[in-house]
């Protein structure tokens, strides 16, 4: 029943969601996979102690799913590098409990609008791939017991997730570990009927039965909205991604800037996208102030 994104998210991939259904839960998992705890190293034993499974690079999953993260990272994806993948197995109650959600808000949905889906820019598609970013607790705490706040009120108060074109915005919403890395959630949205929600709305539901949920914009939506009330039936992360950290993905846009190969506004763009309102922006900025003139 579900479809890919379209537009944006060409890549090929293929996600088994059959493994979170309960009859399923006990299947083999993939031989290219580790569950085992045991071996895994330290960093990663936050998230397999939580059930989750290591990708191995040699994965044609690991490979799909790392196209599509480093098609996001756009210009800098030839120097980010993907430090690990993990699966959300389906071999836990709570897991299982959330797809069942999902799949059954999916039905809703599908019945709702008689199976007649459109084109994103009349404002309905069905399932979109979006990226979440937080700290490596929020991220543990989201998979084993569902998200709990909204991280977003510039388009109405809800769960903000980014498409794959405006991943650097995820990316912007993760905080660094200890190790330096950042962590983002790789999800399925459903969206239904879509709204476009003005900045500085206060919305917190949508407007009328006809919405499901709510973008900043229906044509190259940069914001995907989901209100409070569905942040658990309407979101479903399948993975997660520990990717670089802020402060290398700054000092590679500084030093394009330095060899002319982007300019300064490119540059501050990029930045602004990356870091937010991150007061390290003023420190990263001030150490290369005398290098690159830009005071």
């Amino acid at each position: 029943m579900m479809e890919a994104e379209g537009v944006q998210d060409q890549l090929s991939m293929s996600v088994d969601y059959q493994e979170y259904a309960v009859e399923d839960a006990s299947s083999e998992t993939d031989e290219s996979s580790d569950p085992r705890p045991d071996d895994a190293s330290d960093q990663f034993k936050n998230f397999t102690r939580n059930g989750m499974i290591k990708i191995g690079e040699e994965a044609r999953e690991y490979e799909a799913l790392r196209r599509r993260f480093l098609a996001g990272m756009k210009q800098y994806a030839r120097d980010t590098d993907v430090v690990a993948l993990h699966k959300i197995s389906g071999s836990t109650l709570a897991v299982q409990a959330r797809f069942a959600a999902f799949r059954a808000h999916e039905v809703a949905v599908l019945k709702k609008s008689e199976g007649k889906w459109q084109g994103k820019g009349e404002g309905m598609t069905h399932i979109m791939y979006g990226w979440y970013g937080g700290s490596k607790e929020e991220i543990t705490q989201i998979i084993s017991h569902g998200f709990s706040r909204c991280n977003g009120q510039s388009h109405g108060v809800g769960v903000y997730l980014s498409p794959t074109n405006f991943l650097l915005d995820g990316l912007a919403s993760s905080s660094a570990d200890e190790n330096g890395t950042r962590h983002l959630l790789f999800c399925n949205v459903l969206m239904g009927k879509m709204e476009v929600i003005p900045a500085g709305s206060k919305q917190i539901h949508p407007s009328s039965e006809e919405f499901d949920t709510g973008v900043d914009n229906l044509e190259e939506p940069r914001r995907l909205v989901v209100w409070s009330a569905f942040m658990n039936s309407h979101i479903f992360p399948t993975h997660i991604f520990l990717g670089p950290a802020k402060k290398a993905l700054m000092e590679k846009m500084f030093d394009d800037l330095r060899k002319c190969k982007i300019t300064r506004l490119q540059m501050v763009k990029s930045l602004r996208r990356v870091v937010g309102e991150d007061q390290l922006l003023i420190a990263i900025i001030e150490s290369y102030r005398d290098k690159l003139s830009i005071s």
